[in-house]
């Protein structure tokens, strides 16, 4: 039984994921907040309140997302194409990284990043009778 207990007690535990948004357009050509800090598996929900605009990932990112109203590119039958009115589309980051984006039809101009930080590891040490 000893034995069962250490096993279950050496096992990782992992908190569960968060979702943060980012509004697309809110003031003008913007993404609000500019920079979100988030962990592995967390997932970032772009919410358009306004203008025509998308969400698409620097070239090369470790984690490569296009979207806007009509969904994001190969995810069902979505494409990432720029759009008006109101939208929103969920992105989960499965790596650590820095990642930057920005709109296609406003450039860098109307960018922004997505630090991804590793899931931290917490090591216990336990005696075992």
């Amino acid at each position: 039984m000893n034995t069962l207990l250490a096993l279950a007690a050496a096992l990782p535990f992992t908190a569960a994921a968060a979702d943060h948004e980012v509004l697309v357009g809110q003031g003008g050509n913007a993404y609000v907040p500019g920079t979100v800090t988030i962990s592995v598996g967390d997932t970032v929900t772009f919410r358009q309140v306004g203008g025509f605009h998308n969400v698409a990932s620097n070239p090369g990112a470790i984690t490569a997302f296009r979207c806007g109203p009509n969904g994001c590119d190969g995810v069902g039958g979505g494409n990432g194409e720029p759009g008006g009115g109101t939208w929103q589309q969920t992105v989960t980051f499965p790596d650590a990284g820095t990642i930057g984006y920005f709109c296609d039809v406003h450039g860098q101009s109307m960018s922004g990043t997505i630090v991804v930080n590793p899931v931290p590891v917490t090591l216990q040490s336990f005696e075992i009778d």
